[in-house]
């Protein structure tokens, strides 16, 4: 196998794009019918399934970001960098079976492409055993632990699990601008959504001082002292956030639809934004990342897509919840 260098990743990632289904590709399929879509992806043979049906979408797309995964972790230069992401499918994992254990349920829906096996990240939640972990996210599940002895809140779950996350993310990549940024977006981004859910449940603003993630570029003493104000206010609070035109955009949208889902698609489609525009390096690392985002959006659009089919559901759900691709 060769020696991984960013010249040899750049190639191959260029070549793995080409696969990619893009904007116009992911149209055709929203517009035609179910059968036509499946046999869009049967063409490109994506998930490696001969003579696939609809039920078969699931197994499908977790072929292609098991593959990915797998590109991605022979070609890095920097894999402690690109274990970042793979991380982060393990956290969202762990919350699901930390759920599943207090519910005693034994399914959960379970994202492909961590770092650890489904028996490992198993073991660690049935013995509260955390030592796979860094030791910012171990302490965090270990602390969890302790207060779900206590008081089982499943909320608490997920909040002190994406902390943790976003904490050592932010640890790992202070020397690395571009990607401290990106994460410093992400932080500001889902502290916003947040702070909006609760704000419209009536929340206390106590509690949502309790909720937050740690800072980007807005800081919370700012969110929290925002939290009573006019929409006005809190729209000119978010100049202090890194990527503070994405977030204006959305909250824009949002008042003229109604739907926090505007903030969300503004997130997503300004994380992806962020390495699109690298793209066509071939010396550095951000095609790489981009490439495995790409395949994620990629998954959520084919997913989007055959459900709504599947259902009978009308096409306009599909042009109202899909957010940008990588091209």
């Amino acid at each position: 196998m060769p020696q991984p260098s960013y010249e040899y990743a750049g190639a191959r990632i260029a070549s793995l794009e080409r696969r990619i289904l893009g904007r116009s590709d992911v149209m055709r399929m929203a517009e035609g019918s179910l059968m036509d879509a499946m046999r869009m992806l049967l063409d490109i043979r994506y998930g490696g399934i001969t003579d696939a049906t609809a039920s078969d979408v699931e197994q499908m797309i977790a072929n292609e970001l098991n593959a990915a995964c797998i590109e991605i972790r022979e070609l890095s230069p920097a894999p402690q960098t690109t274990n970042l992401l793979f991380l982060h499918n393990d956290m969202q994992n762990l919350k699901q079976l930390i759920k599943a254990r207090l519910l005693n349920q034994s399914d959960i829906e379970w994202q492909h492409g961590g770092l650890y096996t489904k028996e490992q990240l198993t073991y660690c939640v049935q013995n509260a055993d955390y030592k796979l972990f860094p030791v910012v996210i171990r302490t965090a599940l270990d602390r969890l632990e302790k207060q779900l002895q206590i008081s089982v809140e499943p909320q608490r779950i997920s909040i002190d699990i994406d902390a943790a996350y976003l904490e050592y993310a932010l640890e790992q990549t202070k020397k690395n601008d571009f990607l401290q940024h990106y994460f410093k977006a992400m932080a500001d981004f889902d502290n916003l959504l947040t702070f909006l859910r609760m704000r419209a449940m009536g929340a206390a603003k106590e509690l949502f001082d309790d909720v937050m993630l740690p800072e980007g570029g807005i800081g919370h003493i700012d969110l929290l002292n925002a939290y009573e104000l006019s929409f006005d206010a809190i729209n000119r609070l978010m100049s202090q956030s890194v990527c503070k035109d994405a977030i204006i955009e959305g909250l824009n949208r949002m008042q003229q639809t109604g739907s926090i889902g505007e903030i969300e698609k503004s997130r997503d489609n300004y994380l992806l934004s962020l390495f699109t525009k690298h793209k066509h390096e071939r010396t550095t690392l951000y095609p790489i990342i981009g490439y495995y985002l790409a395949k994620e959006r990629e998954a959520k659009a084919v997913r989007l897509i055959i459900t709504v089919k599947r259902n009978g559901l009308k096409d306009d759900v599909i042009v109202g919840r899909l957010v940008e691709l990588y091209g």
